[in-house]
């Protein structure tokens, strides 16, 4: 037997026996994917150190596609450089026995000694907030540094069985794009890159951005949050709910919504944002401590409708915008009675003095009406965010009949800070940290209204709602 033959028998013996290019000793399958396997391995000329090696297996590849993308994720690693990415070793391709067969492609990398979320999950762990938020530090870390390369490193396909927590608590991310699945949303009809439930509507036609990624974070965390699949908290195809009685405070509220915005221009865009509010402890407080009678939608959404009508109040007086408007206009033709009478009285042109009263009532109508259409135009262009109280205050217009807050909120850019003294009850009770309902105008935050919804109607609309409800 010649000594090349003498080699190919004893690779061939030892492939058999579990080994990879004669340095690799198989242990046991880690997984098994649509296109491919990762196998537990020890490196022998590195004094038998565990690593984790995929495989990807060109008999059940579909496509080309298939193929490159696993030499851009080996390609992709080579170059990271992240303790919250597995480090690459090596890839290589070993040729097929015969010309019959295609040559297998390995890619070797750190061994991540730990568990995947979603098994963690299937075990029957329990994620609350605070472990969320210790998650949500650390894959944003990973995310900051993906999204600042040039070019940027957009994951796509983030999701709990792709966030690995090692033994020590450190959250790895794993699968750039080895053995990712293909899979078409119902009703889309076009296949695409990532895993429903966990993609934009940007990715659905082929674009990805950092957003992209920080919605499927955020959809990972309210699956740990919930114990739920994010698409059966859907409402449509990609808008997430979050359960009314799920343990969380208002601003982690806040923030997961921001990351599972649908619309990717409204969405929270950089991983450093995300960072920044659970930094600014915004709104950190529990969402039933509210103690005034101020019921701020769970969602932040667009505002409810075109036009408020009595839904938004006027602050300052305590009433709402519609009944500003019609006491104004009574006021001012019940002002026109006083000339009319004088002149039916005097008959003298004298009589005309008594213009005075309409005139003043006018002008202070058409003021209050001015305000109104202004309110009511931020309504209805606006957008709708949350916002604290500050600061409360006592003796100041009026005294304990009003309710005297200083507030802030988050504009575009850092925060806007406001004060009202008003006599709507609403705000009498309301302490430092509790939220207001704010809607603003994002080239101008200074043009803001605060969205002061009454105990009473909030009532009356759940019950319209249940109507409803039971009529379908």
């Amino acid at each position: 037997m010649s000594e090349e033959s003498a080699t190919a028998v004893a690779e061939e013996d030892q492939e058999e026996r579990g080994w990879i290019k004669d340095r690799y000793e198989l242990v046991r399958v880690l997984g098994e994917g649509a296109m491919g396997r990762t196998h537990l391995a020890l490196d022998h000329e590195a004094g038998k150190r565990k690593v984790a090696i995929k495989e990807l297996l060109p008999s059940r590849m579909k496509r080309w596609k298939d193929y490159e993308l696993f030499n851009r994720e080996c390609e992709l690693l080579e170059h990271l450089n992240h303790k919250g990415i597995p480090k690459h070793y090596e890839h290589f391709t070993v040729e097929a026995r015969s010309e019959d067969e295609p040559a297998s492609l390995y890619l070797v990398q750190e061994f991540i000694d730990g568990e995947n979320l979603e098994d963690l999950l299937k075990d029957g762990e329990e994620f609350g907030e605070e472990e969320v938020k210790e998650l949500l530090y650390q894959t944003l870390g990973v995310l900051k540094y993906l999204h600042g390369l040039n070019p940027a490193v957009i994951h796509r396909d983030i999701k709990p069985s792709n966030l690995m927590r090692r033994t020590n608590g450190e959250i790895v991310l794993i699968d750039f794009g080895a053995v990712r699945e293909s899979v078409t949303a119902e009703g889309v009809g076009s296949t695409v890159v990532g895993t429903f439930g966990y993609m934009p509507p940007e990715q659905y036609a082929g674009q990805a951005g950092p957003a992209t990624d920080l919605f499927a974070l955020g959809a990972s965390c309210v699956e740990l949050l919930t114990g739920r699949p994010p698409g059966e908290l859907f409402e449509g195809l990609h808008t997430v709910r979050l359960p009314a009685d799920l343990e969380v405070t208002l601003g982690m509220e806040r923030i997961l919504m921001g990351m599972t915005e649908p619309d990717v221009d409204r969405r929270i865009q950089s991983a450093q944002e995300v960072l920044d509010q659970l930094d600014d402890e915004f709104l950190m407080i529990p969402r039933d401590s509210v103690t005034g009678t101020l019921p701020i939608p769970h969602e932040i959404v667009a505002a409810p409708r075109s036009f408020p009508g009595f839904q938004l109040r006027d602050v300052y007086l305590g009433t709402s915008h519609v009944t500003t408007a019609l006491v104004n206009l009574g006021a001012f033709l019940l002002s026109l009675s006083f000339p009319i009478g004088l002149l039916v009285a005097l008959k003298s042109p004298v009589a005309l003095i008594g213009m005075v009263a309409p005139m003043a009532t006018g002008a202070m109508g058409l003021f209050a009406c001015q305000r109104v259409l202004r309110d009511i135009g931020i309504y209805r262009e606006g957008r709708y965010t949350l916002g604290e109280v500050t600061a409360r205050f006592s003796g100041i217009g009026g005294g304990e009949a009003h309710g005297n807050l200083t507030y802030r909120f988050p504009g575009p850019v850092g925060f806007v800070h406001g004060s009202v003294a008003s006599k709507d009850r609403a705000f009498r009770n309301l302490r430092v940290g509790d939220p207001l309902g704010v809607i603003y105008r994002e080239e101008d935050p200074t043009k803001h209204v605060l969205y002061a919804v009454p105990t009473s109607w909030s009532k009356k609309q759940e019950r319209d709602d249940r109507r409803l409800i039971t009529a379908e």
